[in-house]
C-alpha cells in the first residue's frame, strides 16, 4: 500500500470518529441531555425529531461506514463502504441545506411583504450550522479520491 493510501486512512479514520460523534451529539440532544448547543459555527437544536434524532442516527451510521472501511481503502469494496457514509453525510446536509432556503422565503410575521428580501434572505445563511452541513466540505475529499485513485474508471 502506498502512502496516499496510508494518508488516507488516517484522514477517513478521523473524519468518521467525528462523524460518528456528531450524530451521537445530535441524537443526545433530541433526547434532551441539553437543550441545545453551539459551539463556534455549529449549532445543534435538537426541537425536531426527524432532523435531530433520525437525522443524527444516519450520521452516525455514515461515520461507522466511513470507519469499517477506512482499513484498506485501496480495495474497491472497502472503499464503497466509505464513499456510501460519506453519501449519507451528504445526504442530511442536502436537507438541513435545502431547509434553510426553505426558511429564509418567506418574510417574519412583522414584515409588511410575505417574501423576504434579498439581503434578508441572504442574512438567514449565517452561522449556526448544522454539524452534516459543516462535515460537508470534509467529506467532499472522499469523491476526490474516489476520482484520483481511478475507481469511477472501473466497471
Amino acid at each position: 500500500m502506498n502512502t496516499e493510501h496510508n494518508t488516507a486512512q488516517i484522514y477517513i479514520a478521523a473524519l468518521g470518529l467525528v462523524t460518528m460523534i456528531l450524530g451521537l451529539v445530535d441524537i443526545l440532544v433530541w433526547i434532551g441531555f441539553t437543550g441545545g448547543i453551539e459551539f463556534g459555527i455549529m449549532g445543534i437544536a435538537g426541537d425536531d425529531f426527524f432532523r435531530w434524532a433520525w437525522g443524527g442516527l444516519v450520521v452516525f451510521l455514515g461515520g461507522a461506514l466511513m470507519l469499517s472501511g477506512c482499513r484498506n481503502v485501496g480495495n474497491i469494496q472497502e472503499f464503497s463502504k466509505v464513499l456510501l457514509g460519506a453519501a449519507l453525510v451528504w445526504t442530511i446536509a442536502a436537507c438541513d441545506i435545502f431547509a434553510m432556503i426553505c426558511e429564509n422565503i418567506p418574510a417574519g410575521e412583522e414584515a409588511p411583504e410575505f417574501l423576504n428580501s434579498f439581503a434578508g434572505f441572504v442574512g438567514g445563511f449565517a452561522p449556526p450550522y448544522a454539524p452534516a452541513v459543516i462535515l460537508l466540505p470534509f467529506t467532499l475529499v472522499i469523491a476526490y479520491f474516489f476520482y484520483a485513485w481511478g475507481f469511477a474508471d472501473e466497471s
